[in-house]
């Protein structure tokens, strides 16, 4: 799957608000030859029954490999599937597990769904994430309706790095594990945003951005022999795929409950 294709095909190169970064060199997109292991489905049919939340993962299954150059058109990236890491089903069982006791459904999606689906036309210079991002909810709401839907997608640090992926930056400087993902609530009923957040394995201050999250959000620094000599050898690799699913359980853990808590009633 193309990263946020179509309705959400620029979102990796924008940040949570929208503003526009610095283009990057078209990414070369790779598709090793690898087997899904036993387990791990593709997207189904609709859950039946009641629906009190409907999560929309996007974007999970890409691993972005970069190579940063001294200038940022010098820069190499690589786009792997990693479908087999099956990163939607562990964002959905992270709901699952924050919202205990409500029902909570996947809401599928085909390719050519993502493509299209909801998509306004849109002045490039005035382009909106968000707004693509409510409209597909909007699109697929009919397929189950339900009370609130959760949107979980690929954010944009503060550096060059976005998503999920490894980057390792020149003259012998590190090279980075990351998670980055955003998080958006919307209402069932009106679609409006109700809330929203970057997903963060600590607390969102100053020093903790410091300390913990020096690239914008979920990250770690690996030694540089860890680097992947070609981006298809990437999704063979244990320490990327279980670096990856532990910044991302820990940072959906931390970020979700205040995101699903309702406010309380006034009395």
């Amino acid at each position: 799957m193309n990263l946020l294709a179509g309705a959400l095909v620029s979102y990796a190169l924008l940040s949570p608000t929208g503003g526009q970064v610095q283009p990057a060199p078209k990414p070369e997109v790779v598709k090793p030859a690898i087997r899904k292991p036993a387990g791990v489905k593709p997207s189904g049919p609709v859950e039946s029954g009641p629906c009190q939340i409907g999560v929309i993962p996007v974007g999970g299954d890409l691993f972005v490999v970069e190579k940063f150059g001294p200038f940022t058109f010098m820069d190499k990236r690589a786009r792997v599937s990693i479908a087999a890491w099956a990163l939607d089903d562990l964002v959905v069982s992270r709901v699952r597990a924050a919202a205990a006791g409500s029902s909570v459904k996947r809401i599928p999606y085909t390719v050519e769904e993502l493509k299209s689906g909801g998509r306004e036309k849109q002045h490039p210079f005035f382009y909106s994430a968000a707004t693509d991002i409510g409209n597909f909810v909007r699109f697929l709401a009919p397929k189950l309706r339900c009370e609130r839907y959760i949107v979980v997608h690929r954010n944009h640090g503060t550096h060059r790095e976005s998503g999920i992926g490894i980057s390792q930056y020149p003259y012998g400087g590190p090279v980075h594990l990351f998670a980055m993902m955003y998080i958006r609530v919307y209402d069932g009923t009106t679609f409006a945003l109700i809330k929203e957040a970057p997903a963060l394995m600590t607390e969102d201050t100053y020093v903790e951005r410091l300390l913990h999250n020096p690239l914008g959000g979920p990250s770690s620094e690996l030694d540089r022999a860890m680097f992947p000599e070609k981006p298809a050898d990437a999704v063979n690799n244990p320490v990327l795929r279980d670096g990856v699913r532990t910044m991302l359980t820990k940072s959906l853990d931390k970020t979700l409950p205040a995101l699903l808590q309702r406010p309380s009633p006034s009395r």
